[in-house]
């Protein structure tokens, strides 16, 4: 669709921002590992970065800002000093969000117990309070009158935070929600650890069998749930901003363990910039404190499958749409299934076949050839035996690729492949889609044995060259 194809070239020209000349890889994320400078916002992720001709280098930037806008930090690791360490260590200190638990408790208590007319949430302040309070809070943006169901689920108050370089905040729609819990219910966990996903956490508190933990980065719930409920984390390095949150959540998931993995399971939203390196051991770090890799449901865009399949090899993609209340475009009633805008986002998840059971309100159905559960713009292709869509619409089989592709594009004759129909013929070139430093398309610049080689920008291009020639070869020989 337009939307989703604007959004993926919009999400990949703002990753790839990051990605100076051959782009940037995550090396270390362990917040806990000696030696990691602190930002800001905390513990900083090692990242290495690729240039043409020339050996990479690492870098420290922080875990929780992409845009240096938002945190500027930024330090070649061959520059950290440990004078410097302890300052940034300091200054860090000096910002960390403090929250006084009991005080926090005592508040809501007493806004619970208090009438819907004297509650009072200050938007200026973000703080919950009563109306004899309101000295405190003269000229600021004050919502007066707070509804018990208000304090139960707070993303109806608070403010979502809307900047999509930073921490930008979407809810799910209450039929992701609703979809989401049905399942859950019926896989019978009685236990799930919430990981940006605030709303699902508030329909999951007010069922009779299942017990729900919300970790995010946002401190603001910290006043409208225990310690128990909700702790401040950053899901890509682990880092708790209270002291005893890691051994809570911990808690949380060792419990669940002893009455048997099955009974637990991860819902993860994360935010859509997220290297799926990084997202990974934010994921592993969780499974390592239960013990053992947990049923996951992971959602993220359907174009990031690949990256995401790589970095998590136990996950798969499934067709369902996720959407969301206060995003412009993913809202559940602008899709229309195989119509002009579907979301993008997907649920990709670990748990073994069959797994979760689609929405047939939805549109979703089961595939008696594939066995899995697809929407309904989804069409079997007996040529490719698969149900091959991927964007949200049906897709159309070339003869010529062997392949189905998307609706719109026709095959060049020049490029050997369906493009879209205003596009520049390339006449046979293709983009070098292996190794940055040196060009074999066997392997990826990661695992490059010649990485810590100066090689020139004629070496490599010359390399790239002679692989793209013996690759036609092959194909020519078949």
């Amino acid at each position: 669709s337009v939307v989703a194809a604007s959004f993926e070239s919009e999400f990949l020209k703002m990753t790839s921002k990051l990605s100076c000349r051959y782009g940037v890889d995550a090396v270390s994320v362990d917040s806990e590992e000696l030696g990691v400078p602190y930002c800001p916002h905390g513990p900083t992720i090692l990242f290495e970065r690729f240039y043409s001709g020339q050996k990479s280098r690492t870098f420290y930037a922080c875990a929780v800002h992409r845009d240096k806008k938002y945190c500027p930090f930024f330090y070649w690791a061959d520059e950290v000093t440990e004078e410097k360490q302890i300052r940034w260590k300091a200054e860090f200190e000096s910002k960390r969000p403090h929250l006084n638990r009991m005080q926090l408790l005592r508040s809501l208590e007493a806004a619970k117990e208090s009438a819907f007319s004297v509650r009072r949430y200050c938007h200026t302040c973000e703080r919950l309070f009563v109306k004899s309070d309101a000295d405190e809070h003269e000229g600021h943006c004050v919502k007066e009158g707070v509804f018990d169901k208000e304090l139960s689920h707070p993303t109806s108050i608070l403010t979502p935070l809307d900047n999509r370089k930073s921490q930008a905040q979407y809810y799910f729609s209450t039929s992701t929600v609703k979809f989401l819990v049905s399942e859950l219910r019926r896989l019978s966990f009685s236990r799930v650890l919430c990981v940006g996903v605030p709303r699902l956490h508030e329909a999951l508190l007010h069922t009779d069998d299942i017990t729900s933990m919300l970790l995010d980065i946002d401190h603001r719930y910290a006043q409208f749930y225990s310690q128990e409920c909700y702790q401040c984390a950053n899901m890509f390095n682990g880092f708790f901003y209270e002291e005893e949150g890691s051994q809570t959540c911990q808690r949380f998931l060792q419990s669940s363990a002893k009455e048997g993995t099955s009974t637990l399971a991860l819902v993860i939203d994360p935010p859509f910039g997220a290297l799926a390196t990084v997202l990974a051991h934010g994921v592993r770090k969780l499974w390592t404190m239960a013990g053992k890799e947990l049923p996951t449901i992971l959602v993220f865009p359907y174009f990031m499958e690949s990256h995401i399949t790589l970095a998590l090899p136990s996950f798969k993609m499934l067709d369902y749409q996720v959407t969301y209340d206060n995003h412009q475009h993913f809202k559940a009633h602008m899709q229309k299934h195989g119509g002009s805008k579907p979301s993008p986002v997907r649920v990709f998840t670990n748990l073994p076949s069959p797994g979760l059971v689609l929405p047939k309100e939805e549109g979703y159905s089961l595939c008696s050839i594939c066995k899995r559960f697809v929407s309904s713009y989804n069409k079997h292709c007996s040529k490719c035996n698969c149900c091959p869509s991927k964007d949200g619409r049906t897709y159309v089989h070339c003869n010529k690729c062997s392949t189905c592709v998307k609706p719109g594009l026709v095959h060049c004759v020049k490029c050997g492949t369906c493009k879209p129909p205003d596009h520049e013929p390339s006449c046979g070139e293709s983009e070098v889609v292996g190794c940055h430093v040196c060009g074999d398309l066997d392997h990826k610049r990661r695992d490059c044995p010649n990485k810590d080689t100066k090689l020139t920008t004629k070496k490599r291009k010359r390399a790239s060259l002679e692989t793209k020639a013996t690759s036609k070869k092959k194909k020519a020989t078949h």
